[in-house]
């Protein structure tokens, strides 16, 4: 339902420290209408020109904050964290050198838990320009 709109272009780049490319990021929204914890997200997969991200290498920023991607997954996450519909989830891939500026195929995987239904997995996959 929600599959086209969850991958958005909005603030794809490159990511420095200390003038030195370190990662790169995307923004998502949610795949559902209502907003959820984020520790009801289940699943962030993201390939980039067919290259798999693994999960340590992904941080999740919000309102000012980051977690490690593995962290959302815990038993231990707190409930009191959450994503409102229409708000935007920035994650952060680490990697040297970051991303070439330009258009790239990025694939993202989305799954949420909800109350007394199964897990939504939704699949969006885009060209998303890079700065």
């Amino acid at each position: 339902m929600y599959d086209t709109h969850i991958l958005t272009d909005v603030g794809c780049r490159s990511l420095w420290e200390h003038g030195k490319k370190v990662g790169y990021c995307v923004n998502i929204k949610i795949n559902y209408y209502r907003g959820l914890p984020l520790c009801c997200i289940d699943q962030i997969t993201l390939e980039v020109d067919g290259e798999k991200i693994a999960p340590e290498c992904m941080i999740v920023q919000h309102n000012g904050r980051e977690y490690p991607y593995t962290e959302l997954l815990q038993d231990d996450f707190p409930t009191d964290i959450y994503w409102i519909f229409g708000e935007m989830l920035r994650v952060v891939v680490k990697k040297d050198g970051g991303i070439q500026q330009g258009r790239h195929h990025v694939k993202l995987t989305l799954g949420t838990r909800r109350s007394y239904t199964p897990t939504m997995v939704s699949v969006c996959e885009k060209t998303l320009t890079f700065a």
